[in-house]
């Protein structure tokens, strides 16, 4: 599996569990990674000023191609079409252009601007290479590759929504027959021919497909699989879907799912892939609050349940600390958590969740705390949390080496300092003074003791 964190392209290995890194070459971050059907290449769309698409043979993980000049600032998305000859690009704010290119000879065929905001997905149409789709901020367009007297030319129409409202498209799918598939804002599906909306369909009794976006749609073996921000996901039969028409006035057409899974209440599926492991197939999927999920889409009678591989941080990490004693390591982020980890076993031991960000952290030291058991969390909302480590079956703290499989964090202590987010927290040099600052423009002062007790700000 292939997957972005920031500065980096993860290369995980499922079998062995084990990660290896590609950095960005500008260091300005990755947009994007799209990989070639034959599986021997994949592209890496970076982000800064004037960023490359980098062409990578895999396995090796050399740089095969350089394509330059596609967007101004970052790309948002790409798609190798089927026969794998050519490549689309779409950049990010500013310029929003959609390019194809011969990667092979790193040359630009056709350009176009794709629309005046952002885009978030392109695809050639698998049937006819000649078409693409784009999708984003209250639109889709389809686009031809069309001959005119002056030589090669995109030509994009935007799709008319009528009588329906206007939304953000995140998911569609092409379907064989020239229709598109898109998912909507409030969770119904738009079947699209030749431009317009032909039939909106929605579950029995008016229900919406999903509760909100459907983030990803894909045609699997005829049928449709959804991936809802809702944590569902549901399959339909495709038939029912492509021979879709309207019945009356309302322009909603009411139809059932076949199966449907719920991940987790709070999953937000964005990305899908299947892939077959000893001849059976499961999926894995990208929740972006943080996790990676193995999924059996069989709904066989003897299905797995889903399982969640990896969790992470959503969003960039606020702040990171080492213990004084030993080989762990804390962070707090956006995402209202607070982590630690075992970096010598790259493993992580334990989490604690909150109803604000965390955006600045300190670990205690030694002279504070003998054992390295306390960490001092700082949050988006002023407030301050002192944070015991300890080790649940008993033992004093998570000291050493010996005992590492087994570590929870309890809540020491809370006061509320600032009025606006904790930016720095620091122990003197003996242990006696804490100090806390923050967007408030303050620093208040505590005497270190079994509770911290305020001595003043400036």
């Amino acid at each position: 599996l292939l997957y972005i964190a920031g500065n980096q392209i993860v290369l995980l290995d499922l079998k062995l569990k084990y990660q290896r890194y590609l950095r960005s070459s500008s260091g300005g971050g990755i947009g994007i990674i799209t990989v070639h059907p034959n599986k021997t290449h994949f592209a890496v769309g970076e982000k800064g000023w004037k960023p490359n698409m980098i062409i990578y043979e895999y396995p090796s993980l050399k740089p095969y191609r350089i394509l330059r000049g596609g967007t101004e600032e970052a790309y948002a998305f790409a798609d190798f079409n089927r026969s794998g000859t050519m490549i689309a690009t779409v950049g990010s704010s500013p310029d929003y252009m959609l390019t194809v290119w011969d990667w092979k000879q790193e040359k630009i065929i056709l350009r176009s601007k794709a629309f005046s905001q952002d885009v978030f997905k392109v695809t050639f149409s698998p049937e006819n290479e000649e078409q693409l789709t784009t999708s984003g901020s209250g639109h889709i367009k389809f686009w031809k590759m069309a001959l005119t007297f002056t030589g090669l030319k995109l030509q994009g129409a935007l799709g008319r929504f009528g009588k329906t409202a206007l939304t953000d498209i995140e998911g569609y799918v092409e379907l064989p027959d020239g229709k598109v598939l898109s998912g909507s804002e409030w969770g119904n599906m738009l079947l699209w021919e030749g431009g317009l909306i032909k039939v909106e369909l929605c579950r029995p009794g008016r229900k919406t497909c999903h509760q909100g976006p459907i983030n990803q749609l894909v045609l699997d073996e005829g049928e449709l699989v959804t991936a809802g921000s809702d944590g569902y996901i549901r399959v339909w039969d495709f038939e029912t879907i492509d021979t879709a028409d309207i019945v009356d006035d309302s322009g909603l057409l009411e139809i059932e799912h076949m199966n449907e899974l719920l991940v987790g209440k709070h999953v937000n599926l964005n990305c899908m892939v299947k892939i077959h492991e000893h001849g059976e197939p499961f999926w894995y999927a990208q929740d972006s609050k943080g996790a990676i999920w193995k999924l059996d889409l069989s709904f066989a009678n003897v299905t797995h349940d889903p399982e969640c591989l990896f969790t992470f941080h959503s969003g960039k990490i606020e702040a990171i600390a080492v213990s004084p004693v030993t080989y762990l390591m804390a962070t707090t982020a956006l995402d209202r958590s607070v982590r630690i980890y075992d970096f010598a076993a790259r493993m992580q031991l334990t989490e604690m969740k909150f109803k604000q960000g965390g955006t600045a952290l300190t670990w205690a030291p030694k002279v504070v705390n003998p054992k390295g058991g306390l960490i001092a969390v700082g949050f988006q909302d002023g407030v301050v949390r002192i944070i015991e480590l300890y080790d649940p079956k008993g033992l004093p703290v998570v000291a050493g080496r010996n005992n590492t499989g087994s570590a929870a964090m309890r809540l020491k202590q809370a006061f509320k300092p600032h009025t606006a987010t904790v930016t720095a927290l620091a122990y003197e040099r003996n242990g006696e003074l804490f100090a806390t600052g923050s967007k408030d423009k303050t620093v208040f002062f505590f005497a270190v003791d079994d509770k911290y007790d305020p001595i003043g700000f400036i």
